[in-house]
């Protein structure tokens, strides 16, 4: 029970934290207005009474949408009518239905065989039109199908290496190609946020708080591991801080190599367990760097005697995080908690693939 009420303090938190600084608020996506999951379909027996927000791995929608879509997705098939306008980002997209209002959509195939009465943009590798188009069309792709079948009454802007116009398609007011150019207008100066020892303050709490929760999961959940890792700065400082700095000048390559893993079948097993070992270092080696600190501190006021880890975990992570904060030097002692707290996750890492090595692991 205890555990999992840290647990779920941590996600709370973290949580919290996110919203904050996305400015986003969390309750839109719980409130059932978004859609999400490694397959969506909403069939046509269904009825969508709001704007529908969507996103998952296939995204099939057969039911008629009263207003706005936006969908997301590898595969994302709108196979019914919008009454407001479409937004689509995807791999491979499909539109059949009615579409009342503007459609922009963006991927790498797209399928456009529906009915879009206002405009029409779309980017993509490839284009295959077979609909009717009433408005505007702007089209940009590496190859663009104007199939049988397909109407425009508006004039059809392209921008592509190849375009393909069957003989039976109707193009009511011709052709029109166009390079697209980078925007040239000076984007508005914004004036930097203030700051004001509130923030400062509330974000120091926050922070403060989430890696003191996850520092009493660890404690209570993993404590020889986290153990062994602070400890481990405090016998080896020097080793932990070389390969610390080693892997912060690797991590390039780490992520270049990691992602040719993925890319094989035979070594996602790998990339995953390399992509934990990166993740977990980078957003807890102020925590490890900060307990070992504490361990230091309680150690030398007890004469030698071992403090509890919770409570060296407390000391360690409130001074970690708030030399952290300090404005500019703050930098400096992130840069050296990731040295120590990572090089000290990479050997503890590494002894317990090769339990033989002679390291001395702090007790």
């Amino acid at each position: 029970m205890r555990k999992g009420l840290v647990v779920l303090t941590v996600l709370c938190l973290i949580a919290a934290v996110s919203a904050a600084e996305m400015e986003v608020n969390p309750w839109d996506f719980i409130s059932g207005k978004a859609r999400f999951g490694a397959v969506v379909r909403i069939d046509s027996a269904q009825q969508i009474s709001e704007e529908l927000v969507a996103a998952g791995a296939l995204v099939e929608v057969r039911a008629a949408v009263p207003e706005d879509a936006s969908l997301f997705g590898a595969h994302v098939r709108v196979l019914s009518d919008v009454a407001g306008n479409l937004i689509i980002a995807g791999a491979v997209i499909e539109v059949k239905g009615n579409i009342e209002g503007k459609a922009e959509l963006a991927g790498a195939s797209l399928y456009l065989d529906g009915t879009f009465n206002d405009s029409l943009s779309a980017n993509g590798a490839v284009i295959f039109l077979t609909g009717h188009v009433k408005g505007p069309v702007t089209l940009s792709a590496a190859e663009i199908y104007i199939e049988d079948g397909a109407v425009i009454e508006d004039t059809l802007r392209y921008s592509t290496g190849r375009l393909h116009v069957a003989d039976s398609a109707v193009l009511l007011s011709g052709t029109v190609e166009f390079i697209p150019e980078p925007e040239t207008e000076p984007e508005p100066q914004r004036p930097f946020p203030r700051r004001t020892f509130g923030g400062w303050l509330t974000r120091f709490i926050l922070r403060f708080l989430v890696i003191a929760g996850a520092g009493l999961f660890l404690a209570l959940v993993f404590p020889r591991h986290f153990k062994d890792v602070t400890g481990r700065i405090l016998v080896n400082p020097g080793l932990s801080a070389l390969t610390g700095g080693l892997a912060l000048l690797a991590l390039p390559v780490v992520a270049f190599l990691i992602i040719l893993l993925f890319v094989s079948v035979v070594g996602v097993a790998a990339g995953l367990f390399f992509t934990a070992v990166c993740t977990i270092g980078i957003l807890f080696s102020s925590l490890y760097a900060g307990t070992a600190l504490g361990r230091l501190i309680l150690g030398k006021a007890n004469k030698g005697k071992e403090a509890h880890i919770v409570l060296s975990m407390l000391l360690g992570t409130f001074i970690a995080v708030l030399l952290c904060h300090i404005p500019i030097a703050g930098w400096l002692f992130r840069l050296a908690a990731f040295v120590f707290g990572f090089g000290a996750l990479l050997i503890s890492a590494w002894l317990a693939i090769k339990p033989s090595s002679k390291l001395k692991t702090a007790e």
